[in-house]
């Protein structure tokens, strides 16, 4: 009897499941991780994987390492931006601080030859003289400023008289009389036209309606159109008004029409349909009976 159960205890063992969803108890019960079921034999592990249960239990483990590995990623990306974010902060106040030193460094650099110059003790004076030079100060002379010696300029050149033009000499010669008279005729002449064309250009046409009761030629007179005219073939326009409206209710009548024809040919059609499945339906109970 110990002999039957250790060799059974053996095959038992022989024919362990390797599988990612099974496992084992302590007792030896093999059991599925995903479903928490215990299979009762080693053979029935196949048809456990093909079980309903199974199925969705695997798809919806499938499911949350999807979301989970998209919420991985999300967060991922979330993280590099912030630290872009950063980063472009950083270089950008480093650029700033940079920016800063080296404006500080260019006012210093412009401070510095103020500084380093030598004061004179005897400073000149804005003459150009020493401030000792004259013993009496009521005889230095008056400095100008700038700005008074260029207006004292500007008046200069105002004040100067524009140079006369010298008198044309005037022609002596009849040659000459000749040439200064055709000049002037030509000039004339081209102001003439000139003022003629503008005059043309500007100018605007009236002219009241006028009514013609001449006959083209080709055309029939209207007279003979009116007369030709049969007052017999002429409707009056209530007679068109009640033709229109009898038109239009023949219209909406044909149309009734066709659209009630239009459902009775779908409700035909319908009851085809279900005529058909019908009698499918009852030659398929009929195989089943003789079955």
């Amino acid at each position: 009897m110990a002999d039957a159960r250790a060799l059974l205890k053996a095959k038992r063992q022989e024919a362990r499941i390797s599988h990612p969803h099974a496992t084992y108890t302590s007792a030896g019960q093999l059991k599925c991780i995903l479903c928490a079921a215990p299979v009762k034999f080693a053979s029935a592990w196949e048809g456990h994987l093909g079980s309903k249960v199974h199925r969705t239990n695997l798809a919806r483990l499938r499911e949350e390492e999807k979301l989970e590995k998209e919420r991985l990623q999300r967060e991922q990306q979330e993280e590099e931006s912030h630290k872009r974010k950063r980063s472009a902060l950083v270089d950008h106040d480093v650029s700033e601080d940079d920016e800063m030193d080296t404006d500080e460094s260019r006012e210093s650099k412009k401070r510095r030859p103020d500084s380093d110059k030598p004061t004179s003790s005897s400073a000149p004076s804005a003459g150009g003289f020493p401030q000792d030079f004259f013993s009496d100060p009521s005889r230095k002379p008056e400095l100008l400023s700038p700005d008074s010696d260029e207006e004292n300029e500007d008046e200069n050149t105002m004040s100067v008289d524009p140079p006369k033009p010298d008198a044309a000499a005037k022609p002596t010669s009849e040659v000459d009389l000749e040439y200064e008279r055709f000049q002037r005729e030509l000039l004339q002449q081209s102001a003439s036209s000139e003022e003629k064309v503008e005059a043309f250009e500007r100018a605007t046409v009236f002219a009241e309606p006028q009514l013609t009761t001449e006959v083209e030629a080709g055309f029939p007179a209207k007279d003979a159109e009116q007369a030709t005219v049969d007052p017999a073939n002429t409707i009056p326009p209530e007679e068109e008004i009640r033709q229109k409206r009898e038109q239009e209710e023949r219209e909406l009548i044909m149309d009734r029409l066709l659209d009630e024809e239009r459902a009775q040919e779908d409700a035909d059609n319908r009851v085809l349909q279900m005529k058909s499945r019908l009698e499918a339906i009852r030659k398929r109970k009929g195989l089943k009976k003789q079955k």
